[in-house]
């Protein structure tokens, strides 16, 4: 959904994976990543530093995923833009 830029039906995606059993155990913290980048292409800034504190706080760095988040706590997420 969310290359497909159908950021609700991701956010609602990405919240029901949070409110599932979180297995594997990355799913947690990359969830928060990618609701923190819905975030931030639809303009809410304060709601994606919510979720990008909330990826730092689960202290799983799976595929780099602090950094990440803290790449995007500095900066706003910024999808590129497709030539197609």
């Amino acid at each position: 959904f969310l290359l497909q830029n159908n950021y609700q039906s991701a956010a609602n995606e990405f919240r029901e994976s949070l409110n599932g059993d979180l297995n594997p155990k990355w799913t947690e913290v990359w969830a928060h990543i990618n609701l923190g980048k819905i975030f931030d292409i639809t303009g809410q800034r304060d709601r994606a530093v919510n979720e990008y504190n909330h990826a730092i706080r689960t202290r799983d760095n799976t595929e780099g995923a602090q950094q990440e988040a803290a790449k995007y706590l500095k900066q706003p997420y910024e999808r590129k833009r497709s030539n197609v």
